[in-house]
């Protein structure tokens, strides 16, 4: 019934247009400076109906119920908008609350996966702000009390009582008004919500999701509250995230807690973090300060694969990508988002460093043999860290377009400590749609040391996340350079209808180090792999397969892997 109603609603609003007929007004249009909110509106419908026929029994279809009724009016029997019951300013205000209930659904979207519509989405949703400034470019909106605003226009005037503080642009300018009768309001000029706010179902720079390309942090050793690996075993703890840029909070503890049943021993860390920008949402720059103090187990691997998918090889199958030692000390560090595309992180490290060996040797589907954890050089580290990174990616999970870069330098060059080193690590990405259904992906990866380098901190590549088909770390270096390119076919009509959301993967790798101990770059070096894949799930969910291109010692068999993340 609800499904029926819904598009009983939005056969209704195709008739917005129309002439509204009644005894009051014998000729009743739509005005002309609404024609182009009309216009949008309709699109906006169009793409309603078909979110409502993916999600009939969902709560996103009683938000559609919610916008029907707003956008009808008077109800689906009158054709649409009824001017001579609504101000101008009404009609501003109901189309901003229904441009609130759309952004909502479009987030609920990309938390689903569901990224072409959500795209569809918000470009629907910019159109409609610029409909509506069009239409109210002369409104002014005043606040009254704490949760109380007023909106008022040459024509109209119109109260509205709300406790949600976001729904116009924070952005916008406030000015103050000498109104002696009022003793000075405040008021703000009405600009388009969605000109300076980023969002959407694009990710950016610095952003603590899964949907941003890059796992590692500058600052942060971010590694999850529940893990499996060779080192720790099954580890289960609790924890809490750092603050994130698109929330209101100011201040925040964070850090974890939890026990390693294969080591028997308890991991922890203790951090605080407060911020200095407008308590309002503020998608341009930003500072936050912090400092933790911990013990805990660390990688320089996460750029190769994800925590889930590395504990889930190791549960599974005996597979574990990275490798760890173990850190302990305090940091203190200041993050700037810079602009909603740049974020620079810097910072102070003091650590322990001391090695960790293999304590699990069960996995479900292996025999019982993990790799060793390489030894490092064990002491006590001084340094200072520099992250910048940026970028814009869309749709990351799905036809990802965009491009993004990281680049960090960790000094630790005359800091003190047992170590004098410095360590610089630069990585880009681009992520382009050659069509509708062919998407190219590159990376470029690339490092190097100065001064005497500990072993933890060399570089690594060979294996799953670098250069697929050689053993996993087999090539160390102080320097690194490294190629990725995933060319992506898009759901190939050879396989419509039959198997959704699927894409053929076609893959090449190159890495070099200088392990040989030649320090200058020569091709002749380069390791090189190439293969192909079937990916599910929005690239999620992949089955590759990659042969070595050369013969390394280790033979020119391929390798084949069940993954559950991109590589990059």
């Amino acid at each position: 019934m609800k499904r029926l109603f819904t598009a009983f609603a939005f056969g209704a609003l195709f008739c917005l247009p129309t002439i509204v007929s009644g005894q009051e007004r014998s000729e009743s249009t739509i005005p002309a400076e609404y024609e182009s909110v009309v216009s949008t509106v309709q699109r906006v419908v169009s793409l309603l109906s078909d979110v409502t026929q993916r999600h009939a029994a969902d709560p996103i279809s009683d938000q559609i119920l919610s916008i029907s009724d707003r956008l009808t009016m008077s109800g689906p029997v009158t054709g649409g908008f009824r001017v001579d019951s609504a101000s101008d300013a009404d009609l501003i205000r109901i189309l901003r609350d229904v441009q609130r209930e759309l952004e909502s659904i479009s987030r609920s979207l990309e938390r689903r996966g569901e990224d072409d519509l959500a795209d569809r989405m918000n470009d629907v949703l910019e159109d409609l702000d610029k409909a509506i400034a069009e239409a109210g470019d002369d409104v002014r909106i005043r606040r009254s009390s704490k949760d109380k605003y007023e909106i008022s226009s040459r024509k109209n005037k119109v109260r509205i009582t709300t406790t949600d503080d976001d729904w116009w642009d924070s952005d916008d300018e406030w000015t103050e008004d000498e109104d002696k009768s009022d003793r000075g309001r405040w008021k703000r000029d009405w600009k388009p919500r969605r000109v300076s706010v980023p969002h959407g179902n694009a990710t950016f720079a610095g952003e603590f999701t899964q949907r941003w390309p890059y796992r590692e942090y500058g600052l942060y050793r971010n590694i999850p509250a529940v893990r499996y690996n060779r080192v720790e075993g099954f580890f289960l703890g609790i924890q809490r995230d750092p603050l994130e840029w698109d929330r209101n909070d100011r201040g925040r503890i964070y850090g974890q807690v939890g026990y390693g049943f294969g080591m028997e021993d308890w991991r922890y860390e203790i951090g605080a973090e407060t911020r200095f920008g407008s308590r309002e949402r503020n998608n341009n720059f930003d500072v936050k300060i912090g400092g933790s103090y911990h013990l805990n187990t660390s990688t320089n691997d996460v750029w190769k694969s994800s925590w889930a998918e590395n504990s889930a090889a190791a549960f599974f199958f005996e597979h574990d990508f990275f490798d760890y030692y173990q850190t302990e000390g305090w940091s203190a560090y200041l993050v700037s988002r810079i602009t909603p595309y740049a974020q620079l992180s810097v910072g102070y490290r003091a650590d322990q460093y001391s090695s960790m060996v293999k304590t699990a040797s069960w996995s479900l589907f292996g025999n019982n043999d993990f790799r060793p954890n390489p030894g490092i050089n064990e002491g006590d580290m001084r340094s200072m860290v520099f992250a910048l990174e940026g970028g814009k990616v869309k749709s990351f999970n799905d036809k990802p377009s965009g491009a993004a870069f990281r680049l960090e330098a960790e000094v630790g060059q005359g800091m003190g400590g047992d170590f004098d080193f410095s360590r610089y690590v630069g990585d880009v990405r681009s992520y382009t749609q050659l069509t509708k259904d062919t998407g190219l992906s590159l990376r470029l990866r690339g490092g190097f040391t100065e001064g005497t380098v500990p072993l933890q901190k060399a570089f690594t590549i060979g294996g799953v996340g670098s250069v697929r088909s050689y053993n996993q770390n087999v090539f160390l270096g102080s320097r690194m350079l490294l190629a990725n390119a995933e060319l992506a076919l898009y759901e190939p009509e050879i396989l419509n209808g039959i198997l959704n959301d699927l894409a053929i993967l076609g893959l090449f790798d190159a890495g070099w180090t200088n392990s040989g101990g030649n320090n200058s770059f020569s091709f002749d070096d380069v390791i090189p792999a190439a293969g192909f894949g079937i990916a599910f799930d929005d690239r999620a969910f992949r089955l590759e397969v990659a042969w070595p291109l050369k013969d390394m010692g280790t033979g020119m068999d391929p390798a084949i892997w069940l993954r559950i993340a991109p590589t990059f």
